[in-house]
């Protein structure tokens, strides 16, 4: 497993610089990336999640997919736990505790945490990884908008129905009822969802070259927010999920996985919209994403 994990992680990394060495090339503008990260978005991973669905059934039972539903809002909650005693106990204040506390709380699950979990496990387990998404959207844009808005804005419910939530909702839904597509259907979505890797690898790499390294390097409060998302998330999600769910089991690995990965970019993006310091969140979430390259291999050596 863990030569698998170190193979698999050096393939990621590599994409990302693929991504990275573009930008910084001038072959790849803002233009390019925003489009592109709107299809891993809204195309690429919605039919990944789906693919996933449809061969969910071979490996996860009813009762299972109620656990592991569970599992995924205890592993978030644990998050928001670390991360607002790391907001707190850290010198932020005013919105820049928020900005610390949602950066921990929120990890990247689906640029980073969706194509890891499909080049580890195969690409049945990102029907479990997708769950992930059901948490994830209700509480940033309900919690996560509360801290940052201040009078600043106001989100609409249809943002909340994200294309990869309304992907993982209508997965459950084909998997509870039993039903599967069409072979051409099942055909075109796998040949869409092959892409989600990556290209999401890439616009993470053309995302990171556009923070100012120095400034990440030398924001030693962005370093200590970095590692709680990092290392400390996933040991806790890993123990307290081992109390209920089979050690060594996918969804135990899938979670673990997704709980070690770096802080989530809308954390950034919400910044932006409602007039908190952006730079706080774009440096945590640049040295979060480039130190995910190292800890999350490390986390999967000795948990996995």
């Amino acid at each position: 497993m863990a030569g698998i994990v170190l193979e698999k992680m050096g393939m990621l990394v590599l994409l990302m610089l693929v991504g990275f060495g573009c930008a910084k090339a001038g072959w790849i503008d803002d233009g390019f990336s925003q489009k592109a990260s709107r299809l891993v978005m809204n195309v690429f991973l919605p039919a990944t999640i789906l693919t996933s669905a449809l061969g969910g059934g071979e490996s996860m039972t009813r009762g299972e997919l109620a656990l592991a539903g569970a599992a995924v809002f205890v592993m978030f909650f644990l998050g928001g736990g670390l991360g607002w005693v790391a907001a707190r106990v850290l010198p932020f204040s005013g919105r820049d505790r928020s900005v610390a506390w949602l950066s921990v709380f929120f990890m990247n699950n689906m640029f980073i945490g969706f194509p890891v979990v499909q080049a580890l496990f195969g690409e049945r387990a990102v029907f479990c990884a997708s769950l992930t998404n059901l948490p994830f959207n209700l509480l940033l844009y309900t919690v996560g908008v509360a801290r940052l808005r201040a009078g600043a804005g106001r989100v609409r419910f249809r943002e909340v129905l994200t294309p990869p939530l309304l992907a993982t909702l209508a997965g459950v839904g084909l998997f509870l009822a039993g039903l599967s597509l069409p072979a051409l259907a099942v055909d075109t979505l796998s040949t869409l969802g092959a892409v989600t890797v990556p290209m999401s690898m890439v616009v993470v790499g053309v995302s990171l070259s556009h923070v100012p390294m120095g400034e990440a390097f030398l924001d030693g409060r962005a370093w200590v927010v970095s590692l709680v998302r990092l290392l400390l998330c996933p040991l806790a999600a890993w123990w307290v999920l081992g109390l209920f769910l089979p050690a060594g089991g996918l969804t135990l690995g899938v979670l673990t996985v997704i709980a070690a990965c770096p802080s989530a970019a809308m954390v950034t993006i919400l910044s932006v919209r409602f007039g908190a310091d952006d730079s706080l969140a774009s440096k945590i979430n640049f040295l979060s994403t480039l130190l995910c390259a190292v800890t999350l291999p490390v986390i999967t050596w000795f948990l996995l």
